[in-house]
């Protein structure tokens, strides 16, 4: 692992999520061979000639692997887009994590609220509520679209 970083301005509670994810400490170190690290070796380029940004308060540091083929000290930088492409694998991967954790409990009465807040505990996520609220949205969005694609599928079973 070398000593250069990347910075990215993810929300807080995806960062804590990420970080937790990934060992607890930061700067994050990436698994070799997982999404993030393949869109890092992938997307890593050149610095280019202007000053280089330094990271901001609140934003998350992420090791950069080292790889075979590609020099760190020489290619450390993310361009915007592909800076954009690690942030929306975190979200979907959270994402992810978040639905097959939780959907198995939709029907076992259990109160959301209750449930979202040990989710959160269990995975390093500050129990605040603008993090509660934001995780239920997200949890709402994909719980609404499953039903909705279940009960599509109900119908278009009894048509046949």
């Amino acid at each position: 692992m070398s000593t250069f970083t990347i910075s990215l301005d993810l929300e807080p509670f995806l960062s804590q999520w990420f970080i937790h994810e990934h060992g607890g400490s930061q700067p994050v170190t990436l698994a070799r061979g997982s999404a993030e690290s393949d869109i890092l070796e992938l997307f890593l380029a050149q610095q280019p000639d202007v000053v280089p940004q330094l990271p901001g308060d609140g934003e998350t540091q992420i090791y950069i692997p080292t790889f075979k083929y590609k020099e760190v000290r020489t290619f450390n930088f993310l361009p915007l887009h592909a800076k954009m492409a690690l942030k929306h694998v975190i979200r979907n991967r959270f994402i992810v994590q978040l639905w097959n954790d939780l959907h198995k409990f939709e029907y076992q009465s259990l109160r959301n609220d209750h449930l979202i807040y040990a989710w959160m505990e269990a995975h390093g996520i500050e129990c605040t509520e603008t993090n509660w609220c934001a995780i239920y949205k997200i949890y709402y969005r994909k719980r609404k679209t499953y039903l909705t694609l279940k009960s599509q599928k109900k119908r278009s079973d009894l048509k046949q």
